[in-house]
């Protein structure tokens, strides 16, 4: 996950990968996922703008972070 403001003064925030959501097997602690995915939840519903990678990516921001669809936007060259 990467944070930063866009020449116009807006939040935007990349999040490449959220594999550790769905894979238990993954060998991070609870403490970990949890630390991962609430920073990666405060993040998100704080930006204007949200860039991922692919549609798999985009589909499970909004779903577990319940944030809009029309502030997703997918771009694969970023990553």
């Amino acid at each position: 996950m990467k944070k930063y403001r866009d020449n116009d003064g807006r939040r935007v925030v990349e999040v490449g990968d959220l594999s550790y959501l769905a894979d238990r097997n993954h060998g991070y602690s609870w403490f970990q996922l949890h630390k991962m995915h609430h920073t990666t939840g405060w993040a998100v519903r704080k930006a204007d703008i949200v860039i991922v990678p692919n549609e798999t990516v985009a589909k499970d921001v909004v779903k577990y972070y319940l944030i809009p669809k029309d502030i997703v936007i997918i771009d694969p060259d970023r990553f």
